[in-house]
């Protein structure tokens, strides 16, 4: 019981409830048809805060409402009720979605940049790290060949996908290809991949992750306490050079 309860209350909560909301909602679907004096009791939330929640999910369609003389009873719809709202956000967002790729775009095409003057951005931590990969994805699903290109070391890759697991994933779904010049052994082989390797040098010191897409080059490296942090520049010019010194050293390994 205990299980059900923290699943209906954990996909309430996922799709925008509050704690207050989900725990009304569970106190009622164990209840008959009651008042809000019986789910207050059960819930063990005050009248006033239970029946501002009552009133949310009255208006999300998972409790409905019936009055005897001068008294409301509410009950909970059934739990399938929340199939109905998910696919209503689903919705909601995609619309959504088609909006920001409608106004992003000028936004982006109105803002002001000195003309020749490269956009330099930092982050830091692995949140950073996951926005540069996120950044890499976007990209290149707009590029007309989809592919970008990496210098990869082996002290740094264990920093760069562990909190964006599903990256591969993701680029195989998005269609698009890498090709990767490792320096040292590792790094496991994957759809719409290429990899060759460059000898590890003996001397260390050698820790960073650059990726070449678009106009852009992305700079990831640890600091001394281990923690990943990353530099984007975007520049034409740059990534163009960037990447006609990749394809030269790709064509002789």
């Amino acid at each position: 019981m205990q299980d059900d309860k923290m699943t209906i209350q954990g996909l309430l909560l996922d799709i925008g409830f509050s704690d207050v909301d989900a725990e009304t909602y569970w106190a009622l679907l164990n209840l008959e048809t009651v008042s809000v004096r019986k789910v207050a009791e059960r819930s063990g939330i005050n009248r006033g805060t239970t029946y501002e929640a009552i009133k949310r999910l009255l208006a999300a369609g998972l409790v409905n409402a019936r009055k005897k003389g001068e008294r409301e009873y509410f009950a909970a719809e059934s739990p399938e009720k929340i199939y109905d709202l998910i696919r209503d956000r689903r919705k909601d967002l995609w619309q959504v979605q088609q909006h920001a790729q409608k106004v992003i775009p000028e936004v982006l095409a109105r803002k002001a940049r000195p003309k020749g003057r490269p956009l330099v951005k930092y982050y830091e931590d692995d949140e950073g790290v996951v926005a540069i990969l996120r950044d890499v994805l976007q990209t290149c699903a707009q590029l007309e060949i989809p592919e970008y290109y990496v210098y990869s070391s082996r002290p740094i890759r264990q920093y760069i996908y562990r909190k964006f697991p599903q990256f591969t994933e993701r680029r195989l779904k998005e269609g698009i290809a890498v090709k990767v010049v490792a320096v040292g052994e590792g790094g496991d082989p994957v759809a719409n991949s290429q990899r060759k390797w460059l000898p590890e040098p003996t001397h260390a010191g050698i820790s960073s992750y650059t990726l070449i897409y678009g106009d852009k080059v992305a700079q990831i490296s640890i600091s001394n306490d281990f923690t990943p942090y990353g530099v984007v520049v975007e520049d034409a010019g740059t990534a163009a050079m960037q990447r006609l010194l990749f394809e030269r050293l790709w064509q002789t390994l």
